[in-house]
C-alpha cells in the first residue's frame, strides 16, 4: 500500500504542544474541564483536531476522559505519586550514573545553565519547570538512547507531577528554590567529576526526599 505526503506538523500535533505547555504551565489546574467548542474558540480552530489532540494528550498522562467523553486534567493523588516515583527511581539513578561515565560537555553546559534558572525561579511554576528540565536533561546526558525512550513514556507525567506537586506545597517559597537548587548543584558536580557512584546515589536520594516531602500533601 503506497504512502502519501503528509504535512511536516499538522494541526493537531501544534495544539497538542500548546495544551501540553500550558497544562504544566498550570495554565489549567488539576480537575479543570477541558471544553473542545471552549479550547476551539481560543485556538481559531475546529474541534476535530482540538479532539485529536486531547486523545494524544490522554496516551501521556495529562488528560482524563470520564464516562461522558468529557476530558480534564487529572488531579494526581498519592498512588500517582509512588507510581511515578517508582519509575522515577528506576530510570534517573542509572542515568546520572551513565551521565557520569560519559561527561559530555554540551549535556553538561545545558544543566549548568538549567541551574542558574532555577536558582532565580520566581514562582511555583517556574520551578517545576526548571526541575522537570533538569532530570530531563540527566537523562540526554547518560547518552543511552533507550533510557531516553523509557524516559519518553513519563516524561509528560513527571512534568504534571511536578507542577501540581509543587502547587501543593503550603506556599512558594525561597526555601523550596533554594533545596531544589543545592539539591541538583550536589549531583551535577557528581556527574562533573565522574564519579557514577555517588551520582547513583545521590539521584535516589533527591527522589525520596522529595517523596517524603511532598507525600504528606498528595
Amino acid at each position: 500500500m503506497p504512502l502519501n505526503p503528509v504535512r511536516r506538523v499538522s494541526l493537531a500535533h501544534d495544539i497538542t504542544d500548546q495544551l501540553s505547555r500550558a497544562i504544566v504551565a498550570g495554565d489549567f489546574p488539576a480537575g479543570t474541564l477541558l471544553s473542545e467548542p471552549m479550547l476551539a474558540r481560543r485556538l481559531g480552530v475546529s474541534r476535530a483536531p482540538v479532539r485529536e489532540a486531547l486523545i494524544e494528550l490522554s496516551t501521556r498522562g495529562m488528560v482524563e476522559f470520564d464516562d461522558r467523553g468529557r476530558s480534564r486534567v487529572p488531579s494526581l493523588g498519592h498512588d500517582d505519586l509512588v507510581d511515578i516515583l517508582g519509575i522515577r527511581m528506576a530510570i534517573e539513578p542509572l542515568a546520572a550514573a551513565l551521565a557520569a561515565r560519559r561527561r559530555d560537555g554540551a549535556a553538561l553546559a545545558e544543566l549548568e545553565r538549567n541551574l542558574a534558572a532555577t536558582r532565580v525561579a520566581a514562582s511555583a511554576a517556574e520551578l517545576a519547570a526548571c526541575d522537570g528540565a533538569f532530570h530531563s536533561g540527566v537523562v540526554r546526558a547518560s547518552g543511552s538512547r533507550r533510557l531516553g525512550l523509557c524516559w519518553k513514556v513519563v516524561e509528560h507525567q513527571v512534568d504534571l507531577w511536578l507542577t501540581q506537586m509543587q502547587s501543593r506545597v503550603e506556599s512558594f517559597c525561597e526555601k523550596v528554590r533554594d533545596t531544589t537548587a543545592a539539591s541538583h548543584g550536589i549531583l551535577l558536580e557528581a556527574i562533573r567529576s565522574g564519579d557514577h557512584r555517588r551520582a547513583d546515589t545521590l539521584a535516589r536520594d533527591h527522589l525520596a526526599e522529595w517523596q517524603r516531602i511532598l507525600a504528606p500533601a498528595a
